[in-house]
């Protein structure tokens, strides 16, 4: 009776030694497919030990919805409504360029004539001649004309900056005998006589 015992304890030893031990790896069991011919099977258990199941992460994929078509669409709609600004604030400060451009070019009406302004400028009426063909190219007898290159040149004699004029009077802006003043003071000082100016627009095109 003792052998058989001992018999048993032994066949029961040798079975635990076949078997595969246990390996933890959550609370899943699974068993392999035959990978050898069928008269051979073997049989692999996943056993767990612990109560915690076994987690496994990844990277997650992105979601298009959310991830990618929304902040492209928000960036579309920035990108458009910065553009509209840009072009209302452009339009705006057209409006306000053809604005002043009507203001500083509106026609002065100043009583007198041509020659009455160039004789109290003070000009020689021997040198009126010099003067309406130098002013009439300049600016046409325009007293608020700004010159159309952008130069900054302005009045009757297209001074340059305006305010050159302005020790002349402080209405040098629209008044066309203090722009006259500036001019002659310009011709007999630069050229020395309105006739040398006249001279030298005929060679130059300017004064």
């Amino acid at each position: 009776m003792r052998n058989i015992v001992k018999l048993g304890v032994f066949l029961t030893l040798l079975a635990t030694q076949v078997n595969v031990p246990s390996i933890n790896f959550g609370n899943v069991a699974a068993a392999a497919a035959p990978s050898a011919p069928a008269a051979t099977v073997y049989e692999v258990k996943f056993n767990t030990n612990t109560p915690s199941p076994v987690v496994i992460t990844g990277p997650n994929q992105p979601n298009y919805d959310t991830d990618v078509l929304q902040p492209l669409h928000a960036a579309q709609a920035t990108e458009a409504a910065q553009a509209a600004a840009a072009a209302k604030a452009a339009l705006a400060r057209d409006a306000a360029l053809r604005v002043h451009k009507v203001r500083t070019e509106a026609t002065v009406v100043v009583a007198g004539s041509h020659a009455d302004w160039m004789r109290e400028a003070g000009i020689a009426e021997s040198d009126f001649g010099y003067v309406d063909y130098i002013i009439s190219r300049e600016s046409g007898w325009g007293v608020t004309k700004w010159n159309r290159s952008g130069s900054g040149a302005y009045g009757l004699g297209q001074a340059m900056p305006a305010s050159k004029m302005a020790r002349f009077g402080g209405d040098y802006l629209t008044d066309p005998v203090t722009q006259l003043k500036w001019a002659n003071a310009y011709a007999t000082s630069r050229y020395g006589s309105w006739a040398a100016a006249y001279s030298h627009w005929l060679s130059r095109h300017s004064w």
